[in-house]
């Protein structure tokens, strides 16, 4: 049977324990070892923090685990990441809290691409709820698969130099220039100072799949990315996503994200430089709630200003103390 035909194919439901330990290694490698995510008893987690359960606790596409998702008749071996988006109905969950999940087949899409051929777009949901049973996280991750192999697509890559230069053992934070600011600070078309990361290492990437429990290894083996065409490792397109949430945790206060949805635009690869940049798209109060809010845009680009994913965060500061 064709994917398509399992759309609302669902999964066992399972527990899983938001690990404080895991927060603050997920921050460090993500370039915000900020004290809301590592000192604190219960700290709140990262946007992008819950990227780790399917590979910890539950399954995945590529990771079925024997569970139904093993029957979908579809290629999953070499996948690839299109978009990742997650929705808090409160606050995002802190270190301590448990969940019981389950993960849906939503949605089978297509589409003619350029130098892939044709494209599979595989979404699937994933519902985490408290022990009372209440809908707290959406998470969505969208996996595309191509019809055409790297080396059949005739990949022409100009791989940029790779010359690592580790400074240290631990990682450094990267946005530690970028001041925090309140609801009221912020205006419309504005955000912090663009920030150059520098060029990317395979210690970034290998920590982070470490943190997440990725490893797969096209993103740290070289022999095995050229066996899919690829000209050499790649970087993950969730580790990114993490970053640039990093970006915006040090620029606004990350217990106040209700939404973050990132496209993944380009393929990168160790050596590339990476840029980071925000702005305030929406500033508002909501009418129905009074509550106090903005919308934000996200980017994660390369020196020529090509982008590799851009993001949307939405952020509820609540009521302030006048209303």
């Amino acid at each position: 049977m064709p994917a398509k035909d399992f759309i609302g194919l669902t999964g066992p439901e399972y527990e899983m324990d938001v690990e404080r330990g895991r927060i603050r290694d997920f921050a460090k490698a993500m370039s915000a070892p900020l004290p809301e995510f590592t000192t604190t008893r219960n700290p709140v987690i990262p946007a992008t923090f819950l990227v780790t359960t399917p590979y910890t606790w539950g399954y995945s596409l590529e990771r079925p685990r024997g569970t139904v998702f093993s029957q979908i008749d579809h290629d999953l071996s070499v996948p690839l990441h299109a978009e990742e988006a997650f929705i808090f109905h409160r606050e995002p969950p802190r270190g301590g809290d448990q969940f019981n999940c389950r993960t849906i087949l939503e949605d089978v899409t297509s589409k003619s691409g350029g130098r892939g051929g044709d494209l599979t777009f595989l979404t699937m949901l994933t519902e985490y709820r408290n022990p009372a049973g209440e809908l707290v996280v959406e998470q969505r991750s969208v996996t595309v698969t191509t019809g055409r192999s790297p080396t059949e697509g005739g990949w022409a890559v100009t791989l940029p130099p790779y010359e690592p230069d580790y400074p240290g053992i631990d990682p450094v934070d990267i946005f530690t220039d970028v001041a925090r600011m309140s609801w009221e600070d912020l205006a419309e078309g504005e955000g912090p100072q663009l920030v150059n990361a520098g060029p990317l290492m395979l210690r970034d990437i290998v920590r982070f799949q470490g943190v997440v429990g990725e490893d797969n290894a096209l993103h740290h083996d070289t022999v095995w990315a050229q066996r899919f065409g690829y000209p050499a490792v790649f970087g993950l397109g969730t580790h990114q996503a993490s970053m640039i949430s990093g970006y915006a945790a040090h620029w606004l206060d990350p217990c106040a994200v209700r939404g973050f949805r990132v496209r993944f635009r380009c393929v990168y690869w160790p050596g590339d430089e990476i840029h980071y940049k925000g702005e305030v798209v929406r500033k508002f109060i909501d009418t129905d709630t009074g509550h106090r809010r903005a919308e934000l845009a996200l980017r994660c680009l390369k020196p020529d200003g090509e982008t590799i994913m851009d993001a949307q965060m939405t952020m509820d500061f609540g009521r302030g103390a006048d209303l």
